[in-house]
């Protein structure tokens, strides 16, 4: 009931309070994008992220048309339009990066310039370019080592932890199981939102898989449903990783793991 009632709000405010009140429309359609793309919702993720994108613009924030543009590319990745996710990171980027030479530039355009980075390291993973998918995340962890904490400026959760989080999710999209769980190892993100601990530990359960390792995989999914049981059960990452340790596991799978299958409506 928010969404239109902020809409309503907008139509029939007087000129000197619409200004305000696209910013909060703004805010609002960027939590919704990110609800959508958790839900793979994607293409009401895209409406939700142009729509935030559109009223940052008429509130004249360009901070939230950058939040935008973050929200857009990840329902572009989530629809699998790398190109097209990839140009919305670049120009977000571009802005950014000259403002981040100044000493004195905000820590909330810090955060959003990292978070960008980071989204440019998983496209770059996932097309297979090991050395443009490093650059990135060496620029994040300058980035987030200049910032010095774990922030959550516009919902992305940047710091170093998310930093490490995402050294993780990209060694396992490039086959580097290994590499993924060293990091793993050091990463303690108890601190981070529910999601994003879910979606470390979903991480971890493939680079497991990747190695074959199905009681750990398994144990790794069982925390992780722990964590966010819905979001386990629903995301296509997960179901792949369930349906994956299944069929290595042949006939011969554990209790364990056929449960989490049924509840994840994958057997």
């Amino acid at each position: 009931m928010l969404l239109p009632s902020i809409e309503v709000a907008v139509r029939h405010a007087p000129a000197a309070d619409r200004a305000e009140l696209h910013s909060l429309r703004a805010r609002t359609y960027q939590v919704a994008a990110a609800s959508f793309t958790r839900q793979d919702q994607a293409d009401a993720a895209w409406v939700a992220s142009d729509r935030a994108l559109q009223a940052a613009e008429m509130a004249g924030k360009p901070l939230e048309v950058v939040a935008g543009l973050f929200r857009m590319a990840h329902a572009f990745m989530r629809q699998q339009q790398m190109d097209q996710a990839e140009q919305a990171a670049k120009s977000a980027v571009e802005v950014l990066d000259p403002r981040a030479e100044d000493p004195a530039c905000p820590p909330e355009e810090l955060s959003l310039l990292g978070a960008m980075n980071l989204v440019l390291a998983v496209i770059n993973a996932r097309e297979g370019n090991r050395p443009q998918t490093h650059a990135h995340l060496t620029r994040a962890e300058e980035i987030a080592e200049r910032l010095g904490e774990d922030r959550n400026d516009f919902d992305t959760e940047f710091g170093p932890t998310n930093v490490q989080l995402h050294a993780v999710s990209t060694a396992v999209e490039l086959g580097d199981a290994g590499l993924a769980l060293e990091v793993a190892a050091e990463v303690d993100a108890g601190g981070l939102s529910t999601e994003r601990q879910a979606r470390f530990l979903l991480d971890v359960a493939r680079a497991h898989a990747q190695r074959r390792h199905v009681g750990e995989a398994t144990a790794a999914l069982l925390e992780a449903e722990t964590v966010a049981p819905e979001q386990v059960h629903d995301h296509h990452l997960a179901r792949e990783i369930v349906r994956d340790l299944v069929q290595l596991s042949n006939r011969r799978v554990p209790d364990a793991l056929r449960e989490l299958a049924e509840r994840c409506a994958v057997i």
